[in-house]
């Protein structure tokens, strides 16, 4: 076989590998009907593979897709133009794959507000779509992060540590942790981000404190390789650290309004995870934890409102809820 022929075969293998897992998120994950109109939000960044699968799998079940491109937003959380909220409104399924996360953004409340469902996260690139986390069946995850997600709510208090040495603590009584739909929207109003496979809430404003060490992947910094050191007091990281990405996380945050809030506590459940440099899937590695700076707010549970929701992640996590260990060294103890 030729050089042209081996990579003719590896472009169609990729292609099919996508297609399936479109196919089944389409299919099973969000439950599109005949007649239903999917509004797939892309950027420029987005690797092409990826809203072709997607328009092919929606039209093969009789549904109408609608393809928006965007210019890739700034920052995470960024607000998407009015227009293209209004057709996401008007849809009855969302799907972005944007390389910059509209999730903590205005889109979130909108649709769940408009009745629409869907994906508001995804792997951009087609690594994220060709293999891990993407071909776990999400359905499995379901009763983990119901597990999970009761066990965070009905707490008072969470310490994270780590050996790379993580350790803070942070109040989340009264917070009713999100995730248990782990990938799926089957019905009006649900949204989640794909892959599935995590469960998380935003920790009492103000209670946060200790050290975070950042490692592997973080929003909008992509592939950490230096680790980021955050001195967290009173909720609000105090000081950042490290090499070139602490530097890029400062720029990326100087002058935002509340970006440094400790907006999210998140556990990883999904076996089939990468530690890989983008954070859509590394946080969702099962017993690994992410941590964010901004937004906590925008229909999440929290008060704190940012045009950034930044999330850092920690690999072999232990998590104390109470004092009682629901992740211990990376391994999940339920």
């Amino acid at each position: 076989m030729t050089n042209e022929q081996l990579s003719a075969t590896g472009t169609q293998d990729t292609a099919t590998r996508i297609a399936g897992v479109a196919r089944r998120a389409i299919g099973k994950y969000l439950a599109v009907a005949p007649g239903e109109q999917v509004v797939i939000l892309v950027d420029t960044v987005t690797s092409p593979s990826i809203p072709t699968a997607l328009v092919q799998a929606v039209s093969e079940v009789g549904a109408e897709p609608v393809l928006i491109t965007l210019n890739p937003r700034k920052t995470s959380g960024e607000d998407l133009p009015k227009s293209v909220l209004d057709a996401v409104c008007a849809a009855d399924v969302v799907i972005s794959a944007c390389s910059r996360s509209p999730y903590h953004s205005s889109l979130k409340t909108l649709a769940q507000e408009a009745g629409t469902r869907g994906a508001l996260n995804s792997p951009p690139h087609e690594s994220g779509w060709v293999d891990g986390a993407m071909h776990y069946d999400f359905a499995e995850l379901r009763k983990p992060a119901a597990t999970l997600r009761a066990i965070l709510t009905e707490g008072t208090t969470a310490r994270v540590t780590a050996p790379n040495g993580t350790d803070v603590t942070m109040s989340i009584a009264g917070r009713k942790a999100v995730g248990w739909l782990a990938g799926m929207a089957q019905n009006p109003c649900e949204t989640m981000a794909w892959p599935g496979g995590e469960v998380s809430l935003p920790p009492v404003e103000g209670t946060t404190n200790g050290r975070v060490v950042v490692e592997v992947a973080m929003t909008d910094i992509g592939g950490v390789r230096t680790p980021i050191e955050w001195t967290v007091e009173g909720g609000l990281v105090r000081r950042i650290e490290g090499g070139k990405e602490a530097d890029l996380l400062l720029r990326t945050i100087e002058g935002v309004e509340n970006a440094r809030n400790i907006g999210e506590l998140g556990i990883g459940i999904n076996p089939g995870a990468r530690l890989v440099d983008d954070i859509t899937e590394a946080k969702k590695r099962r017993g690994t934890a992410h941590i964010a700076m901004g937004d906590s707010a925008n229909g999440y549970g929290g008060e704190t409102v940012c045009d950034l929701h930044l999330d850092g992640l920690i690999p072999e996590v232990t998590i104390e809820i109470d004092g009682e260990p629901v992740v211990l060294s990376g391994k999940l103890q339920f």
